[in-house]
């Protein structure tokens, strides 16, 4: 057997994912640490096909929540760059708890129009987005959670925007993951430094963690909200579809309708 691996609890207060490789004794050994409140999978490979096949008995590698893994290859030599990792969030395998949320992604005493929702042109047509809501929202306009969960991505460091698909990978965003439904919830366009904030810290229902507005694949200030679960695809999520969201009921809502913040 060339790949021996162990995961541990790990008791770290970092909020990343942490990668290092050895070698010695010609035994290459891959330290992979997960120190988000979040499951991952890691899904290693390699062009030379040796190692190609040693690492298909190990990937996807489904790492829990604050936890650590070492995978040990012998006789292959030093393998530095030689091996390549795809992430994705969550673990697929882990059932939906929930069919709602408690709250609308906004203060309860705020009102503002649903721009855009489920399974809807232009944008909300794709297995990422299917399940999506805008919400006209002005810049600077308070956001808060939709539920009880962990911080793991805290993105605020873009300013730009535009209609073209190079745009979309600087939309800042936050997301969050509810350790008890599985839940991911997506808030994104925010303004530049508008993350109220951190990867790993804990938010509770209706708790102001950012500011809306208007940046990445957009053309008018707003705020997107999706929710996703793990997903074996390529994208690794898939917007996942809610019966209701605060005092609505999803199949009533309407473009353009004018929702009341809070939640039951």
């Amino acid at each position: 057997m060339f790949v021996s691996y162990h995961s541990r609890r790990n008791t770290c207060n970092s909020k990343k994912i942490e990668i290092e490789g050895s070698y010695e004794n010609n035994e290459y050994v891959l330290s992979i640490k997960n120190l988000l409140e979040c499951p991952i999978r890691l899904f290693l490979s390699s062009e030379d096909e040796e190692v190609y096949t040693i690492l298909k008995e190990v990937s996807p590698l489904v790492l829990k929540a604050n936890t650590d893994t070492t995978i040990i290859i012998k006789d292959k030599g030093d393998l530095k760059e030689k091996i390549d990792f795809k992430f994705k969030w969550g673990d697929s395998s882990l059932p939906i708890e929930t069919t709602s949320l408690k709250s609308l992604p906004f203060p309860a005493d705020k009102s503002y129009n649903l721009l855009q929702g489920n399974k809807s042109n232009p944008t909300h047509n794709h297995k990422t987005s299917l399940y999506a809501f805008d919400f006209k929202m002005k810049i600077g306009d308070t956001i808060t959670s939709t539920q009880d969960g962990f911080v793991i991505v805290a993105v605020d460091g873009y300013k730009g925007w535009g209609y073209s698909d190079k745009w979309k990978p600087y939309a800042n965003q936050i997301m969050i993951y509810d350790t008890l439904s599985h839940v991911f919830t997506m808030y994104g366009h925010l303004k530049e430094n508008g993350s109220l904030v951190e990867v790993g810290q804990y938010v509770k229902v209706g708790e102001a963690i950012g500011l809306s507005g208007k940046t990445g694949h957009t053309s008018e200030e707003h705020l997107h909200f999706n929710v996703f679960r793990a997903d074996d695809g390529i994208s690794g999520l898939i917007s996942y579809p809610l019966d209701s969201i605060g005092i609505y009921k999803v199949e009533d809502l309407k473009r353009h309708q004018l929702l009341k913040g809070g939640g039951k």
